[in-house]
């Protein structure tokens, strides 16, 4: 099966916008995540933050500066990762204790916080560290600012987001993928579908849907298009019955009627032997039909071609046009054959015979005077290495419309330009397409521009 057209099929595009939307909303719900995780880090830091501020004022309350810097050189002391940095001034703003520059350069935020960034040695190298601060008066024109470096909290919500990004990436790219094999597979299981419905529209209402590879839905829509088509045999057969009924009931005593009438032609008068042979011809167009409606019948039963007999395809071709070239030449019509070599198929010899002169009678019927008729055969191989003869009947008559073309082969039906100029009992075409889906075989109506086109293939 083609990508292209697994990627374009409805269930791939459905999949898509899913597997889209979904990521969206993920992308959307990781931003918010995002955001609250950064949110309740800087809350906790500035939460420990002021906790120092007030722990420092204790002290001052109680040992005044000289406690304060021992405090804060009792914790700069300390080997605690996530220390706290101090800068105690005085009154003119010159640093009496802490581990910070006198005047860092800072940036205000909210709420009296401070911002400002430092370069520290880690490992022999310097490093550039971002800070959080916050101001506080001790008293007696001291002041004191606690410092906490957040780039532990950067770190982790870096990683929190590309950790949660590359699981959203991973997630559209294996949503799509696995709806690509979940689409192929689906137009898989509905190209199987549609060969089976090929087939039956190939060899009739008495094929049936293959369910035992299927499963979920599509087995549920095979077994109830299986009983759809099994009501539809049912029905055909009941219909085919009656006419079959009327045309084997009515053949008898028409035929007998038949030869009563020719038997008192014979011993009528001229005038009246006239009537009775217009009646008599009346009669055998009867008969002839009610020959062919049982033939199709026959035809159409389900039975199809068991071995059969050589035929060789241009002699019988050749012989077909011998037969109706006084008729063609009658009318000036051109009639030619192109054989250009000999062909052997398997077939019923008076059935093929019948099958195109049914073809060769329509198309000089339908032929003005003055034009031209021409039997092509041809052959071809096929995928699996068997080889398929065509033979196409080309005239230069009316045609036949495109929207009519489905319907000539029904049986009775005639396209309503052709009925009162030329008469028949419309099975004629009916019969052709039996015959040749009796052999395996196809017809196929085309253009011939002008005129009509019949294509037949037989195995």
């Amino acid at each position: 099966m083609k990508t292209r057209e697994v990627v374009s099929s409805l269930t791939f595009r459905g999949i898509v916008k899913y597997v889209t939307a979904l990521s969206a909303t993920v992308f959307l719900l990781l931003g918010a995540f995002y955001l609250y995780f950064s949110y309740t880090s800087f809350r906790a830091l500035g939460e420990s933050v002021m906790s120092e501020l007030e722990t420092l004022e204790l002290v001052y309350s109680g040992q005044s500066l000289a406690g304060v810097n021992q405090y804060i050189d009792d914790q700069l002391a300390s080997s605690s990762i996530h220390r706290f940095y101090y800068l105690v001034t005085d009154a003119q703003g010159v640093k009496v204790a802490g581990d910070l520059p006198a005047r860092p350069s800072y940036r205000e935020f909210d709420d009296g916080w401070l911002g400002f960034e430092l370069a520290l040695q880690n490992w022999g190298q310097s490093i550039d560290v971002q800070f959080l601060a916050y101001p506080m008066l001790l008293g007696d024109g001291y002041q004191v600012m606690v410092a906490r470096d957040y780039a532990d909290i950067v770190g982790r919500a870096e990683l929190v987001f590309r950790t949660l990004f590359r699981f959203l990436i991973a997630t559209l790219i294996l949503g799509i993928t696995g709806g690509f094999f979940s689409a192929a597979r689906t137009l898989d299981r509905v190209e199987r579908l549609n060969q089976d419905v090929s087939r039956i529209i190939r060899g009739g209402a008495n094929e049936r849907l293959q369910v035992e590879e299927e499963k979920g839905y599509i087995r549920v829509l095979a077994m109830f298009m299986n009983q759809m088509l099994e009501q539809m045999e049912t029905l055909m057969q009941g219909v085919r019955r009656v006419s079959d009924n009327i045309a084997h009931d009515l053949r008898t005593p028409l035929t007998r009627m038949r030869n009563d009438l020719s038997q008192l032609r014979d011993r009528s008068s001229q005038e009246e032997g006239g009537q009775l042979e217009r009646i008599i011809e009346e009669c055998d167009e009867l008969l002839s039909s009610f020959n062919a409606v049982l033939r199709i019948s026959t035809l159409e039963s389900g039975s199809r071609l068991a071995g059969g007999s050589d035929v060789e395809l241009r002699a019988l071709l050749r012989d077909l046009v011998e037969l109706y070239e006084p008729l063609a030449d009658e009318r000036n019509i051109d009639l030619v054959l192109e054989a250009p070599q000999s062909q052997v198929c398997k077939g019923e010899v008076d059935l093929l015979f019948q099958m195109f002169a049914n073809l060769l009678d329509n198309a000089i019927k339908y032929t003005k005077p003055n034009g031209h008729i021409r039997v092509h055969m041809s052959e071809k191989l096929t995928g699996d290495g068997g080889r398929r003869h065509s033979v196409v009947i080309s005239d230069s008559g009316p045609g036949i419309a495109f929207l009519e073309r489905g319907n000539v082969f029904r049986r009775f039906y005639r396209v309503e330009a052709s009925r009162g100029e030329h008469p028949g009992h419309g099975l004629g075409l009916s019969l052709v397409q039996a015959i040749a889906q009796y052999h395996y075989g196809s017809v196929e109506l085309g253009n011939n521009n002008p005129g009509l086109q019949v294509r037949i293939e037989i195995p």
